[in-house]
């Protein structure tokens, strides 16, 4: 039974101040923990918090040996590597496209993608030391190596592991990015257009596609950048150890209480070198951009070069080869019992890795997997609210502050986060893990949702509000099923993510709770190589079954319908 209009008209005023206050919870438990943030990062810094961080910050860190060096090597590896990923993304898109190969990479990105951070980075190592998969199948017939050699070592000095695993990595996530974006640009139209006009077609990627598409990938491109030049995790796998990086300097001094201050500065410092690197790759695009803009009013056409094609679609098959051959040896590791060099394949296999080591296995494996699962409800339902707010005109569109957390650096939040939750009484607690990663996982589900949510034609609910259906009844029978395969997908990359996150588990969980990325980072070196291929397989398995639940879930939701629909056409008939 309907109420009254004079009763509905009543309540508005009601339902809308109730949909405000939902707007300034959701914006306030999202932007409230970045400012604590960074807040608790400046005080100690600034000499504040003299009984929590004695000293003076800025003056330790700036005397202290170790700065520049780290300093330098953080901004070289991220710098090239986020030149690198740009660059090979865009000999993809060149070479690749619309050849045989084009579908292959659209079906290994997924997976690729899936392989969490530190996962990959332990494959490489296995892959590319001295005494590595890739030296084992050509000793000692073609090296005459009877031994492992000593020219090199992995981790390097110089970076280059770590340059090569960021590459590997970040790569396929631009790539995937750049591609959904395609459609929008019509490029098969841009293409006949410039080939009619007597342009090779890589030229008519640099004049027609690729000015239009670099904005649209801009920000996840800030994003690779700002990764690069703060992670950890891979840092510690695959970064020399004297000097290291400068963020796992900020780790190591983040552990002495006598140099909390010194680390809440260089945490600072390193918020001025992402900043400074942002505005670099603003002065490079303004100084491309000049340069394109020369060449498209030349009109020179040019003439394509197949050679270089053939270079691209190498380099690129290379990087998605080379991450699915990580995780393959990463499989056969976790099942090896003997495999002495330079055997090219192990000589005995066996499943006591896996059945001796539950303990060791399972139960980070059992927290992993239940913190990613509330992380994902809590990241899906409240990207629903926020999105169907947004579209009943309660909320504004405030994509830009949705990616905050992931421009800044993690050690600039997670030190200040810390330092709020031992002043509070909530360090190490799970809901506030949870809590952490849930604001990391927030932006890429309101990045997928967002578009399929806002295109969704409008006339589906007045159809169903035409037959009586009130708006939780249009969301939950109308809205929802027609977007089941976004939401999958989103779902399928909260998982991922959460499953992936090593700072935020380890500084806001105080290491009380042990999931498959802290254990990882934590094995490497000081436990036996088959255990921590097992616990590598473990952390990639979780986020591949999330990817393949998101695939299977919309066919099981189309066959159902059409089963549904089938019973339906056979009951009128029998009538």
């Amino acid at each position: 039974m309907s109420l009254p209009a004079r009763t509905v008209t009543a309540m508005k005023p009601i339902i809308m101040l109730r949909h405000r206050g939902l707007v300034w919870l959701l914006v306030s438990l999202f932007m409230l923990p970045v400012l604590l943030g960074l807040c608790g990062t400046v005080a100690p810094a600034l000499g504040f918090t003299p009984t929590f961080a004695p000293g003076d910050g800025f003056a330790q860190i700036l005397t202290d040996p170790r700065l520049l060096p780290a300093l330098g090597l953080s901004t070289f590896t991220g710098l090239l590597a986020t030149f690198l990923v740009l660059a090979i993304t865009v000999m993809a898109l060149v070479c690749v496209h619309d050849t045989r190969w084009w579908s292959w990479m659209n079906a290994a990105i997924p997976p690729v993608l899936a392989i969490p951070h530190a996962a990959m980075a332990v494959g490489l190592v296995f892959l590319l030391a001295p005494s590595g998969a890739l030296v084992r199948l050509v000793s000692p017939a073609l090296t005459g190596w009877e031994r492992p050699p000593l020219d090199w070592i992995v981790p390097d000095a110089q970076g280059w592991s770590l340059i090569v695993g960021l590459v590997i990595k970040e790569t396929p996530f631009l790539l995937l990015a750049a591609i959904a974006q395609l459609p929008a640009l019509d490029v098969d139209a841009s293409l006949r257009i410039g080939r009619t006009l007597g342009y090779a077609p890589a030229r008519c990627w640099s004049r027609l596609i690729l000015p239009r598409l670099y904005p649209r990938i801009r920000l996840t491109l800030l994003i690779i950048l700002a990764f690069n030049l703060t992670v950890v995790d891979m840092a510690i796998l695959l970064g020399p150890g004297n000097p290291p990086t400068l963020s796992v300097l900020l780790m190591t001094l983040v552990n002495d209480p006598l140099s909390r201050a010194a680390a809440s500065a260089g945490a600072l410092l390193l918020v001025a070198v992402v900043g400074l690197s942002f505005l670099l790759l603003f002065a490079l695009e303004i100084f491309v951009s000049g340069i394109a803009r020369r060449r498209r009013q030349s009109g020179v056409r040019g003439h394509g070069f197949s050679a270089l094609r053939v270079l691209g679609k190498g380099v690129v098959m290379l990087i998605l080869s080379t991450s699915l051959v990580t995780m393959l040896l990463l499989l056969v590791w976790s099942f090896t019992r003997r495999w002495r060099f330079p055997d090219a394949f192990p000589a005995q296999w066996t499943l006591s890795n896996w059945s001796t080591r539950t303990d060791v296995l399972m139960q980070p494996a059992l927290t992993t997997l239940i913190i990613a699962m509330c992380v994902a409800a809590l990241a899906i339902s409240t990207a629903i609210a926020w999105l169907e707010l947004e579209r009943r005109g309660a909320a504004p569109r405030l994509d830009g502050i949705w990616f905050v957390p992931l421009l800044v650096p993690q050690i600039s939040l997670l030190f200040g986060w810390q330092a709020v939750a031992l002043w509070a009484g909530l360090d190490g607690t799970w809901w506030m893990v949870v809590y952490t990663h849930w604001l990391y996982t927030f932006p890429y589900v309101i990045l997928i949702l967002a578009v399929p949510w806002r295109e969704l034609a409008p006339e589906w609910g007045h159809a169903a509000h035409t037959l009586g259906a009130g708006d939780w009844r249009v969301l939950w029978r109308v809205r929802l099923p027609m977007l089941i395969r976004p939401l999958s997908q989103a779902a399928a990359v909260a998982v991922a993510v959460s499953v992936a996150l090593y700072l935020p588990t380890l500084l806001i969980g105080a290491g009380r709770h042990q999931t498959l990325a802290t254990e990882l980072v934590t094995s490497v070196g000081g436990v036996d190589r088959r255990v921590v291929a097992a616990l590598a397989v473990l952390q990639s398995i979780l986020p591949l079954l999330a990817f393949v639940l998101a695939l299977m879930v919309p066919r099981w939701q189309s066959r159902r319908l059409a089963r549904q629909s089938t019973r339906s056409l056979t009951r009128t008939a029998v009538a």
